[in-house]
């Protein structure tokens, strides 16, 4: 066994007894080296530690218990189990057509046609007290009325009505109506809308004898211009009062034609 020698301090108290325990318990932690061949010597001094000064130790602070996640809480047997969608079914395969679609055709709008005559209008009653006269002219003929009135006699009536006729055999041709009515020189609305009664007088009659709406062209034209009215001696071309009516194709103030010379030919 090794000799172990312990070199105590020479200071005698309670200081030496802890001493005398603490190099037991060192001496028997060391026990195993009890069998080496080494020899140790230790040597304690406690001097030292009363020159330390003294020190508070702090206890650590106790740690908190770490939080755990709570764990997702099993479903209750009365909760109902979540429904999944169900799976979306599979259309039927697209089909790839043989040939092009045709182009789209598109239709004319509609057109609402009155499927009823335009109404006529009332016919012109003859009236055998009438003052007027009926006057043939070159491409047409000249109807006199009597100031400040629309009546017409049964001649009048019948010179429309022959007009009429003529203007059907060419379907191409318009009637023009121009009336004229005497009146004052401050008072310009009368004179044209007696003017206008008397040419939708004769736009009467020629539609009841057949002629369209549409070849039919009325003018009130109300008091004349002083030309008009001085022109010659003939009291037809002189009264304001009268309605012409002609033809389209022709001049009303055009002179007839003369026929022409015949050419005479010597004899061989």
């Amino acid at each position: 066994m090794p000799d172990i020698r312990l070199a105590l301090p020479s200071r005698s108290g309670p200081h030496r007894r802890v001493a005398a325990h603490a190099m037991l318990a060192t001496l028997a932690a060391l026990g195993g080296l009890a069998f080496t061949s080494a020899h140790a010597q230790v040597t304690t001094d406690d001097s030292a530690l009363s020159a330390l000064p003294a020190t508070k130790v702090s206890k650590p602070a106790p740690h908190a218990p770490a939080t755990r996640p709570a764990a997702p809480s099993a479903p209750s047997a009365t909760a109902p189990a979540p429904t999944r969608p169900a799976p979306a079914h599979a259309g039927p395969p697209p089909t790839i057509p043989a040939a092009p679609p045709p182009p789209p055709v598109i239709r004319p709008p509609v057109v609402d046609v009155p499927l009823h005559p335009p109404a006529l209008p009332p016919e012109v009653p003859a009236k055998a007290d009438a003052q007027g006269t009926v006057t043939d002219r070159p491409g047409g003929l000249r109807l006199t009325f009597a100031a400040g009135s629309t009546d017409m006699n049964a001649a009048m009536i019948d010179g429309v009505k022959t007009f009429a006729a003529t203007l059907l055999q060419a379907p191409y041709t318009r009637a023009e109506i121009d009336a004229t009515a005497s009146g004052a020189a401050d008072d310009v609305s009368t004179p044209r809308r007696l003017s206008l009664a008397r040419g939708l007088a004769i736009r009467s009659i020629l539609i009841h004898a057949g002629v369209a709406t549409t070849r039919i062209y009325v003018r009130a034209i109300g008091v004349p211009a002083p030309a008009t009215a001085k022109g010659s001696d003939n009291p037809n071309e002189t009264s304001p009062d009268h309605v012409d009516v002609t033809r389209s194709d022709m001049v009303a103030s055009a002179p007839p034609p003369s026929p022409a010379p015949s050419e005479q030919r010597s004899a061989p």
